[in-house]
């Protein structure tokens, strides 16, 4: 079979890789085609993973109406020339409209409740959609169920080994203390009308964590200028390794929020999406395995961060808690492959 793999965002990429390295081991043909978003092609580049780019990431939304056309004319004759069988996205509505008009299947494996489009669009004309069994929208015969989370897909220990030489990148000892910190940029479709830390709120977190070891930050956005310093200099491929021997992360986004998590490191996640209406993985992470700290408030923040920092043998209780996550879920990249290839997506699961 054939495949396309769309990636909008560098989290893509790594969720796919091992599937995708799995396809072509039993001899599919992959084919990616990538959006220019943050460090993602900086990201396939380190990894000689070859990519065909279908178009810009737009900040402002008149942008991104007005690119629309291009990229429609752009990903259809990609797809018109590869042939593909199925293409695999995260949540893709361009993938969705091309389908109808090459007659090519999709699967897309979203992972937050919260977003209208996939709900109300990209879901319904899509041929598979695969979810962690938390997923709390329901979409029917065609949606499948996978142990665990996608993050899992590249950051199960089988998987992934952290490199200790990221230290020597930070300029650190072995076993030095630091705090790593995301502020996202809120440009997204799905972010208008949410938000995260405040420009105040920001220097107050450093300042509260810079007693007790480095701080480096990872923002999409300006920081305030007194800020600009603690800005993370380290290729992208290597934050996974920051994060594993980092003491403590916090930050505003969803994505690093639940990689720090599994990767044996407290993580404290602070924006307004957190309530009731969270997204069910970071409840189910919070409540269930006890390894992320969703907060309302900054005050909530701070109070939590203070218990950390309280606590010397935070670290080490976080790798026994991933450890124990990490036996109970499984292989989450077998689930998929199975679902792609094992049960035929490509004659049994049209709309």
């Amino acid at each position: 079979m054939k495949f396309i793999f769309e990636l909008a965002h560098p989290k893509h990429y790594y969720q796919f890789r091992a599937t995708m390295h799995r396809l072509e081991s039993e001899g599919h043909k992959i084919l990616v085609v990538a959006r220019d978003k943050d460090v993602l092609l900086k990201i396939l580049e380190e990894e000689n993973r070859a990519y065909a780019i279908y178009g810009q990431h737009g900040k402002r939304m008149l942008r991104k109406f007005t690119a629309l056309p291009e990229l429609f004319i752009t990903y259809y004759k990609i797809v018109k020339k590869f042939g593909p069988d199925v293409i695999v996205s995260k949540a893709s509505p361009y993938a969705a409209i091309i389908s109808k008009f090459y007659q090519v299947k999709t699967a897309i494996t979203p992972d937050s409740e919260v977003v209208t489009l996939t709900n109300k669009f990209v879901a319904p004309h899509s041929d598979v959609v695969i979810t962690p069994k938390t997923f709390k929208v329901d979409f029917g015969q065609k949606h499948r169920f996978i142990n665990g989370f996608f993050e899992d897909c590249y950051l199960h220990p089988s998987i992934f080994t952290p490199n200790a030489a990221v230290l020597d990148t930070l300029q650190l000892k072995p076993g030095q203390p630091y705090f790593i910190l995301r502020f996202i940029g809120w440009t997204a479709n799905h972010d208008v009308n949410n938000f995260g830390f405040s420009a105040e709120e920001k220097e107050k977190l450093v300042a509260r964590l810079e007693p007790h070891g480095q701080v480096f930050i990872s923002s999409e956005a300006a920081l305030p200028e007194n800020l600009e310093k603690y800005r993370i200099k380290i290729p992208a491929s290597q934050m996974h390794s920051a994060l594993h021997f980092a003491k403590i992360y916090v930050g505003d986004s969803q994505t690093m929020a639940t990689e720090s998590a599994l990767l044996g490191t407290p993580s404290v996640r602070y924006n307004s999406f957190v309530g009731p209406n969270d997204m069910s993985n970071f409840i189910i992470l919070e409540n269930q395995y006890g390894i992320l700290k969703n907060c309302a408030s900054f005050a909530d923040v701070e109070n939590h961060i203070d218990g950390l920092l309280a606590n010397p043998g935070s670290k080490q209780t976080w790798l026994k808690k991933r450890q124990s996550y990490y036996e109970q879920v499984g292989d989450v990249n077998e689930q998929i492959v199975n679902e792609l290839v094992c049960q035929s997506l490509s004659t049994n699961y049209a709309n």
